[in-house]
This record gives structure tokens, C-alpha cells and sequence, in this order.
């Protein structure tokens, strides 16, 4: 009998993790077979896998942009699943939907029916655990926290995979990554330059206040843009140090923010040094910094520069 699986991801590497997992769960050697619904329609994908193989093998079919079939027209989809259903088969099918869709779609419902439904996502994925464990297997010694720090600049699986094999290629012959590496070749996020900026703020540290605003005037970045970045993160830290003092832990705080175990860590670290009065005493100021601004009364460069320098 056929078997069917419904991917809904949003990265593509972890995509690729997931279609590896599932060959090696049926013991599969043969090369996917890859379609694209957008480009080559459904017709093509049903003609593929009611057609027999010469060589009598399972065929491994990868519908990518699967997306695309949910707008397709009744006859071809009551077709692809006539063949999704088909008890002679032992063809193993893979939709891949990379971009959100309704869940209650009609279609998709009926596709769900017949398959089994992963999650391939990052917030699945304990980037963490996997880097870890990634570089042991690859024969590299990480320095304590550097792990932590690395995951802390990547947003997605695929974007921390790409840091790990920079990081690699750099470190080929020592075999020994640092959390200096890490700062040296890994660009920081722009949030991350902000909870630095925060920093320098809450110690009023003013040379490191101004060198973290032009880093971000660089970046083309209006300083009316900047306090409404400021005003967000600031409140941020007030919701994770109230998220602190009911007793929220470190994972959970990384489901509920929608980010990885090392983001949550520094987030945490943050809340943890300061005040709710000092957070609260910022926001006010930079609110009404950001009312005077948009009423005309004070330029944005001199308003901001005005508050570092106060």
C-alpha cells in the first residue's frame, strides 16, 4: 500500500534532515524522486506514481511547493488521491509545504487523510543539542558557552548550520572553537547590537552607548527607528523579569518567544541584572522621548543623542 507524509516546515535544511529520516526509516537506498506543484502541476506528479517502475523498486516522491495543489482543480486532485490510495502500491510520497497555510483548507484536509503530518520547523529543533552534538561527531572541542553564544546569533536551523561549517573551515587544523571565533567571524544580529546598546544604557556606559549608535546609523537605521527597536526590547526585558519572578524557566520562556534555548539564556541574563523600577524609569523617558519626536518638538538625532548623553 502506498505510504504518505505531509511535511509543513519552515526551513529547508531541516526539510532535508526530515526526508533523510524517513528513507532511513524504510530502509530506502534509491534517489527522491523531486517535483515541484508550482511549475509542473498535478497531472505530472499522479503520471509518476501510477506509472511501475522498470526496475520494480519503491519509488521515493518529494512534492515540493506543495502549497500549489490546494488550488488546483477537482478532477486532477480527486486523481492524486485515487493514486495516494492505491492498496497495489508501495510508493512513499512527501509533500513539503514551506509556507503557512489554513490548516482547514478542504484540500488539505482530504490529503491529510490519507498521510501522516510532520513538523519540520525550527522551533522543533534544539539547535543547542544538535551543535553540540554536530560538532563532536565532526571532531571539534567547543569552548564552554561558546555553543550557547553561537545559537544565540542564529534564527533558524539552516542559518546555524552555515555559522558551524564557517566556524569549521576557519578552525580546520586546531579543532578548537572559541567563543572569541564565534565573535570574530559571526556577524552579530541586529538584536543582538540592540541588547547591546541596552546594555551600555542600564550601565550607563556612554562611550559604548554612542559606539553602539553609529554602529546602527551604518546600518541606515533612523534614530526614530531605533527608539521604536529600544522601546521594544526594553519592554521585552520588563515581560521576562515579570516572566522571571512567577517562575517561567528557560525552555519555556524560548516556546513562549518563539526562539532558541541561547537566545532565551541571554534574555534571561539580561532580566536577571536589572530592575523592574530602572527598566520601567527607561521606557518612560523613551516614550515620551518618542511623542516629542513625532510632535515636531525635537529633532530624532538630538533627541537620542540627548538621552545617552543625559
Amino acid at each position: 500500500m502506498a505510504v504518505n507524509f505531509i511535511i509543513l516546515a519552515d526551513d529547508p535544511l531541516a526539510v532535508e534532515r526530515k526526508l533523510v529520516e524517513i528513507q532511513k526509516g524504510f530502509d530506502l537506498e534509491v534517489e527522491p524522486i523531486t517535483y515541484n506543484a508550482s511549475e509542473e502541476g498535478t497531472y505530472a506528479i499522479v503520471d509518476e506514481l501510477a506509472t511501475v517502475s522498470l526496475f520494480d523498486e519503491t519509488k521515493f516522491v518529494v512534492v515540493r511547493s506543495a502549497e500549489a495543489l490546494l488550488s488546483k482543480s477537482d478532477t486532477a486532485f480527486l486523481e492524486l488521491l485515487k493514486v495516494m490510495n492505491d492498496q497495489n502500491s508501495s510508493n512513499i510520497l512527501v509533500f513539503v509545504f514551506m509556507t503557512a497555510i489554513d490548516t482547514s483548507n478542504e484540500q488539505y484536509q482530504k490529503l491529510k487523510r490519507f498521510s501522516s503530518v510532520f513538523e519540520a520547523k525550527t522551533k522543533n529543533i534544539n539547535l543547542e543539542e544538535y551543535a553540540i552534538q554536530a560538532f563532536q561527531e565532526e571532531g571539534y572541542e567547543v569552548e564552554p558557552n561558546a555553543t550557547k553564544l553561537l545559537v544565540s546569533y542564529a534564527d533558524s536551523f539552516s542559518k546555524l548550520r552555515g555559522y558551524m561549517d564557517q566556524l569549521e573551515c576557519y578552525k580546520a587544523k586546531e579543532k578548537n572553537i572559541t567563543s572569541a571565533d564565534i565573535t570574530l567571524l559571526i556577524p552579530e544580529p541586529l538584536e543582538d547590537n540592540v541588547y547591546s546598546l541596552i546594555d551600555a544604557v542600564l550601565t550607563n556606559n556612554k562611550k559604548l552607548m554612542l559606539k553602539g549608535y553609529q554602529d546602527m546609523k551604518l546600518r541606515s537605521m533612523q534614530a526614530s527607528n531605533l527608539i521604536s527597536l529600544l522601546i521594544n526590547k526594553f519592554q521585552e526585558l520588563y515581560n521576562v523579569n515579570i516572566l522571571i519572578k512567577a517562575g517561567m524557566k528557560q525552555a519555556e520562556l524560548a516556546e513562549l518567544f518563539h526562539i532558541s534555548s541561547g537566545r532565551s539564556y541571554y534574555m534571561m541574563k539580561n532580566a536577571k541584572e536589572h530592575s523592574l523600577a530602572t527598566i520601567q524609569a527607561h521606557l518612560d523617558e523613551l516614550n515620551a522621548l518618542d511623542v516629542q519626536i513625532k510632535t515636531g518638538k525635537i529633532d530624532q538625532n538630538i533627541g537620542l543623542e540627548l538621552y545617552f548623553l543625559r
